[in-house]
């Protein structure tokens, strides 16, 4: 049921008329997101966030997906492991049984001697509680700024496409349509021949022998066809381009 639902989903798509690009830009989804359910292959996709992903593309669409989503379990939870509960030492019990003892061993001792030994036993004995006590307040001192440490989590880079082929028979020729406003400079082969505020539906085309440049305010705004042949998304999220060169030799963008 699930891959039925992916492919009647590409098929609204190509019904309702979007190209992939005005998906992407409408539903924030990335292209390769967009492709591999259109195409089945969900498996590429991670499956804590695959059912959102189709639920928000059929929603685009206005696509029932019935119970087609129930096949998609998300991964079980691995339980967490309980530490064993460490029982507590009754410190005053072990006194105690210590003071029973020396009491039994000193009692042929004279009066004065057993006074002196057991003023210097309890002396040794509040040091060694004391020396306890602070010792395992340091630990627990420790234990709680080592969790309240943040974890520092790092940003996923953002890949780009790979670059289509120029035929170097043919002269150079860039199509541009704008999908949010945005400020262009367009240099061919050197000369300036464009540079200004370009409106949202604006259609613009340039042709060069040997190279166009561009510079852009908002990569993500702009759909590009060289040759005839598009131009992957140059960025996912709002960036200004401040150099994409097209030569026969290919194509290099500086973000």
């Amino acid at each position: 049921m699930i891959k039925e639902l992916c492919r009647k989903l590409k098929e609204k798509r190509k019904e309702m008329g979007y190209t992939l690009e005005e998906v992407v830009e409408r539903t924030k989804l990335h292209p390769s997101v967009v492709r591999d359910i259109e195409s089945g292959n969900i498996h590429n996709i991670s499956p804590v966030y695959l059912k959102g992903f189709i639920r928000i593309y059929a929603s685009f669409l206005n696509v029932d997906t019935g119970s087609a989503l129930e096949e998609i379990t998300p991964p079980s939870k691995i339980p967490r492991r309980r530490e064993p509960k460490t029982k507590k030492k009754d410190y005053t019990r072990i006194a105690a049984k210590f003071l029973e003892r020396l009491t039994g061993l000193v009692s042929n001792i004279p009066l004065k001697v057993k006074k002196g030994a057991i003023l210097v036993v309890l002396a040794l004995l509040a040091a060694w509680l004391l020396f306890s006590g602070l010792r395992c307040a340091v630990k627990k001192t420790a234990k709680f700024f080592n969790r309240a440490k943040p974890q520092k989590v790092e940003a996923p880079a953002e890949t780009q496409a790979p670059m289509p082929q120029i035929d170097t028979s043919k002269e150079i020729v860039v199509s541009l349509t704008v999908k949010d406003k945005l400020f262009a400079r367009v240099k061919v082969d050197g000369d300036i021949l464009f540079e200004g505020i370009l409106n949202r539906g604006a259609v613009e085309s340039w042709k060069a022998d040997k190279e166009i440049e561009l510079k852009l305010s908002d990569g993500s705004a702009v759909y590009l066809e060289v040759n005839g042949k598009p131009v992957p998304t140059l960025t996912s999220m709002h960036k200004p381009i401040k150099s994409l060169k097209i030569t026969p030799s290919g194509i290099s963008v500086d973000k």
